[in-house]
């Protein structure tokens, strides 16, 4: 029995449902050449990439009363109106980032049902909130990169770095919670009977491509590194015992941040070591280096190298953004191996890891400023500072180039964990359906 299309259910064919989509086009359409006349040339092309989403079913369909349900097209469009038009009429930014949501949404849907990709509706939606944190920081840096390189005041208006990242952390929460809602709002939908249509849209078959369905490690990551399996156990041994000093030195110099720093990436190293056990999937004892080495230096840059040794910031945030995308790349290529309706191409899978860790990065800043908030607020010194604008901008910039080593580097070096990762998602499921 072929698995039901739940993305289908953006879609409606009727009279009325199609007039009020073509309307709404119509009035972007309009805003669109207001813009272009005014050199408003950043929100032309976003109305044009709007508009290109919503008729993209009625002309690849062949049919112009095929138009997603017009309140979807609504929601992503009503602050686009608002910020084309400069009548800002919205306390926050919330609801821009609500129409980040559905766009993302829309495309995520297109992207299934008329390329090679296939996704169902729960990965969608994980991909809408990823997406969603995502837009938001690459927003935000271009906006920073270009007031540093043209001279353009997007955030640097005369505000103290300080003051500028205050205001930026606060835009990274409302994405946060405008892709939190907006993927309960999508799940509920998807799951309510009522809402489903007629709509068969052509499924176009993939052709997955062997070698990267059946890819194996070409060589243990002790040959790159050139040092024996051994040599790098003992290497990680000696990182946890000085992160266990840490703890300690954290505690008795009433460092908070050092004690807090120390004791959770110590308890993090272990957790390969859990996996194995518990779960039955060997992970290299490389990787294992390579996720110690990222928790041990920001560990050691929280005790005194952040404030002391110059770049030392940026090194941790490549090395732990290399982290986060190998978690990510293993998760997402287990989902992909695992779930028949889910296939990822290497190279679309390329762009979801950047997505993935771009919006981690993001999360991390949020935490990051929490945290500096809350310990001030008490009276103690922040766990993990934040530096300004300049600070949490290149920390995204290095988050990006260590996802790009990872993604790059995670089809011969992470694909093994991925296959074993998506047999004990089968083993579980058995399990569920023998109970």
């Amino acid at each position: 029995m072929e698995p039901i299309d739940k993305l289908s259910r953006l879609l409606k064919n009727t009279p009325l449902n199609a007039l009020a989509g073509w309307a709404m086009v119509l009035l972007l359409s309009l805003l669109g050449i207001g813009n272009l006349i005014y050199s408003r040339l950043m929100w032309t092309i976003l109305i044009v990439f709007v508009i290109c989403i919503i008729i993209a079913p009625a002309i690849i369909m062949h049919k112009l009363s095929v138009m997603p349900w017009w309140y979807f097209i609504l929601l992503a469009i009503i602050p686009i109106v608002g910020s084309a038009t400069a009548y800002y009429f919205f306390s926050t930014s919330i609801p821009f980032y609500l129409s980040v949501a559905t766009i993302a949404l829309l495309l995520a849907a297109e992207i299934s049902w008329f390329t090679s990709v296939k996704m169902n509706d729960r990965f969608a939606i994980l991909l809408v909130i990823t997406t969603t944190l995502a837009i938001s920081g690459l927003l935000h840096l271009l906006q920073w990169l270009l007031d540093m390189n043209l001279g353009t005041v997007y955030l640097l208006n005369g505000r103290t770095p300080e003051a500028i990242n205050d205001a930026v952390m606060y835009e990274f929460i409302y994405a946060m919670i405008a892709g939190l809602v907006a993927g309960l709002i999508f799940g509920w939908y998807f799951k309510s009977d009522k809402h489903a249509g007629s709509i068969k849209v052509p499924v176009l078959r993939s052709q997955e491509e062997t070698n990267y369905v059946t890819s194996r490690p070409p060589a243990p990551i002790r040959k790159l590194l050139g040092i024996s399996d051994e040599k790098q156990k003992i290497a990680t041994r000696i990182m946890q015992v000085v992160l266990f000093i840490l703890v300690i030195a954290g505690i008795l110099l009433k460092d908070l941040s050092t004690a807090v720093n120390a004791t959770t990436g110590l308890a993090l190293t272990f957790v390969p070591n859990i996996i194995t056990r518990k779960y039955n999937i060997p992970i290299d004892t490389g990787l294992v280096l390579w996720l110690t080495l990222a928790i041990f230096l920001h560990s050691l840059g929280t005790f005194a190298f952040y404030d002391n040794v110059l770049r030392w910031d940026h090194v941790t945030h490549a090395l732990s953004a290399c982290v986060v995308a190998a978690a990510g790349y293993t998760l997402i290529r287990a989902i992909d191996i695992y779930a028949d309706e889910i296939y990822i191409p290497p190279k679309v899978l390329f762009l979801f890891i950047l997505l993935f860790v771009l919006a981690m990065g993001v999360v991390w800043e949020i935490i990051e400023f929490v945290s500096d908030e809350l310990t001030s607020g008490l009276g103690y010194n922040a766990i993990l500072a934040q530096h300004g604008i300049g600070d949490t901008m290149m920390d995204l910039v290095f988050d990006l180039f260590g996802a790009i080593i990872a993604a790059t580097w995670g089809t011969a070096y992470l694909s093994d964990i991925s296959y074993r990762l998506a047999d004990k998602f089968e083993e579980l499921s058995s399990k569920k359906s023998t109970r």
